[in-house]
């Protein structure tokens, strides 16, 4: 008689369960503050590292295309606890908006595993001589914030290409009036990212988003912000999402884990029957073999891979179409924990900073 549960149904109920009812507490206790007040350091060009030209260059590449050119970089040093950041600023001498680059490096642990993700953004903005800012973006996660009413912004999560981002930037300006010239020079533009900051945060406060830490020279964001993190944790539209990857890495995990079962279980059995190989579990280790294949192809092409997707693809397709006649271990948390291992040795090479 077929079992309806098996090792990983209970491992990603006690994990679900773990992120959702203890997910509060675990994000309070990473102590990540916001500043008050930004504190600046320039950064020159010949101070940035191979590793960051590197990261930098295909950027200033698309950019350069569109006639933008950097103008400086810099960096927020005051930020407690959300890792280290890069800012690069480009204008173009005939264009009303102006564009900057963002790099964040983060830190992440949970228990004793700690994950470290170079992630990037590039947005195009402009002012109006009505008050209003119009941002374009493809921040790749969805932001915890809200938006200030005098800030319009447009969030183009899956575009990766600079010119078709510029070109939503310029059908949304058109339709908000005159522009203003973007800021020039570095004091300026610093002085303007200041004030932005500084709104931007007193609006946080005032819908709950923030609240002002004891000594009043920097905020951290409230249950409320906690508890759209964990939403946005699994959430799949709240994240950038590539076709291609997503369909390919279907695709592998729901194929080898199916040929495991089905193929190569079967043939192992019966080659290895009557020999000395067939007092070991021969079925479980090639059904093992082939999830953590999958699990390691998951984790080479694509960026992230969560327990929920992994489930998705690996578990829910073999079960479907066999049941549970393959026995009740944890397979698919296998293939869940190889492509995380291979995605975070991925990420420890693409570093730029000096973590």
């Amino acid at each position: 008689m077929s079992i309806p549960w098996d090792a990983d149904i209970l491992i990603f109920a006690l994990t679900t369960a773990k992120i959702v009812l203890g997910g509060k507490k675990r994000l309070r206790e990473s102590k990540r503050a916001i500043a008050v007040h930004d504190e600046f350091q320039t950064i020159r060009e010949d101070a940035l590292t191979k590793a960051q030209k590197d990261y930098i260059r295909p950027f200033d590449e698309q950019l350069a295309n569109l006639n933008y050119f950097p103008d400086f970089t810099y960096c927020v040093t005051n930020h407690r606890n959300y890792g280290q950041n890069l800012i690069r600023h480009y204008t173009n001498p005939i264009d009303s908006a102006s564009s900057t680059l963002m790099i964040v490096e983060l830190k992440v642990k949970v228990g004793d595993v700690e994950s470290t993700t170079t992630s990037s953004s590039v947005a195009f903005r402009t002012r109006f001589t009505n008050g209003k800012r119009l941002t374009t973006r493809n921040m790749s996660r969805k932001s915890l914030m809200d938006r200030p009413p005098e800030s319009i912004v447009q969030e183009c999560r899956h575009t990766t290409n600079l010119a078709e981002l510029k070109r939503c930037h310029e059908a949304r300006a058109a339709e908000l009036g005159p522009a203003l010239s973007p800021s020039s020079g570095p004091e300026a533009i610093m002085e303007e990212h200041q004030r932005e900051h500084e709104r931007f945060c007193e609006y946080q406060l005032e819908r709950g988003i923030l609240r002002l830490l004891p000594d009043g020279e920097a905020y951290e964001v409230t249950d409320k912000t906690r508890a759209r993190g964990i939403w946005n944790h699994y959430n799949p539209f709240a994240k950038r999402i590539s076709l291609k990857e997503l369909l390919l890495a279907a695709l592998v995990g729901s194929f080898l884990p199916l040929f495991g079962i089905l193929k190569l279980a079967p043939l192992a059995t019966e080659r290895f029957q009557g020999t000395g190989l067939s007092l070991l579990p021969i079925a479980w280790l090639a059904i093992a073999v082939c999830y953590a294949l999958a699990g390691f192809i998951i984790g080479i092409i694509s960026d992230r891979a969560s327990f929920q997707w992994i489930m998705l693809i690996c578990y829910l397709p073999a079960h479907l179409i066999t049941g549970w006649s393959f026995g009740v271990a944890p397979y698919s948390t296998m293939a869940f924990l190889i492509s995380f291992y291979v995605i975070r040795m991925k990420r420890r090479r693409a570093l730029i900073f000096q973590s």
